[in-house]
């Protein structure tokens, strides 16, 4: 560790900070981790494996501090410890762990704010299965939240973004103006009500919007909100170092309507990109129909090679393979895709 210090003092390359950031790691120093890492992502902003050490270093600190506000709130619980407790959870998308906790909080005190993370605990659940009972409840307990917390902007806000994602206009339309009501003269919020303004000569009603979220798989944004994100080049090179083992076919990323294909060129990529999309959505969709929570981890064997996919929060990455996938090529796309990890792959 300390020579790893002194190597970075000398040279404060972001490939010092990583072995400095590893070093704190292997020391359990997670703290120190966090430090480091923000640290070096204010030199090197864009930099992927700064990125992900800090996103799993921010996971550790989580999960330490979600274990001590359990203990807490057994002992006593009180709301600014729910308050924390939930919002960990559904940063850590522990969506069911964070709805049992609102709900227990709920019934305890009756506290306005419980509806609040209820729905955003339900929101969360119907982002991520498009189911469309889970859109409607979030937003039918986000009314009742504003209602019990009149000065408060996170329920409104989450009406917003539930009717914005699903074409229902007119009841985003409603959210802004609460909003503008609760923050008058903001300029982004004015310019965002005008644009809802111009669409809602096309608004379904909710009802029907979260209906065909649920029969589509798609929110209407999906498309235009990643149309303009580009092709990240650290996104690019490590696509090619999963390609690099001669068993490997292709490596996919895709993130909303972004594809990159690396070990496959044309159509093949075209192709390719699309079928692990496909994947991804019918698994989504399956998992949905049987109750089952989101895909953490999706394999399959065959004639083919073999194929994983790792829906993450930076994105969703699949490697296709002549033969089984490798440990260390698993590991590999696990933390491209930034997922959770809970399989245990490290």
């Amino acid at each position: 560790m300390r020579s790893a210090a002194r190597a970075l003092a000398k040279d404060a390359s972001a490939e010092n900070y990583v072995a400095l950031i590893r070093e704190y790691i292997v020391a359990g120093q997670t703290r120190d981790v966090l430090r480091v890492c923000d640290e070096g992502l204010s030199q090197y902003p864009a930099h992927a494996e700064l990125e992900r050490l800090a996103h799993r270093a921010r996971q550790l600190y989580q999960e330490d501090r979600i274990r001590e506000l359990a203990e807490e709130l057994e002992a006593a619980p009180r709301p600014a410890l729910y308050r924390e407790f939930c919002d960990l959870l559904l940063e850590g998308r522990r969506v069911q762990r964070a709805l049992e906790a609102a709900e227990r909080w709920r019934q305890q005190t009756d506290d306005p704010e419980a509806l609040y993370y209820l729905a955003a605990a339900h929101a969360e659940l119907f982002f991520d299965g498009r189911c469309s009972a889970d859109g409607l409840e979030a937003y039918e307990l986000a009314v009742r939240a504003a209602k019990g917390l009149p000065q408060d902007r996170r329920a409104p806000r989450l009406q917003f973004e539930i009717a914005r994602r699903c074409g229902a206009w007119e009841d985003a339309r409603r959210a802004l103006a609460r909003l503008l009501e609760l923050m008058p003269g903001n300029a982004a919020l004015e310019s965002r009500f005008r644009s809802v303004l111009a669409n809602c000569a096309h608004s379904v009603p909710l009802a029907r919007a979260l209906h065909e979220v649920e029969k589509s798989g798609k929110f209407v944004d999906d498309v235009a909100e990643h149309a303009q994100e580009g092709e990240p080049d650290d996104v690019r090179a490590l696509l090619k170092e999963l390609c690099a083992p001669s068993d490997v076919r292709a490596a996919v990323f895709l993130r909303g309507g972004t594809g990159l294909v690396q070990g496959a060129q044309g159509a093949t990529a075209e192709r390719t990109a699309r079928a692990v999309r496909e994947v991804l959505q019918v698994s989504r969709t399956a998992a949905r129909r049987m109750a089952l929570g989101r895909p953490l981890r999706l394999e399959a064997e065959g004639s083919f090679g073999a194929l994983l996919v790792s829906p993450g929060d930076l994105g969703n990455v699949g490697v296709w393979t002549k033969a089984a996938v490798g440990h260390a090529t698993r590991v590999r796309v696990v933390q491209l895709s930034g997922a959770d990890d809970p399989g245990g792959v490290r």
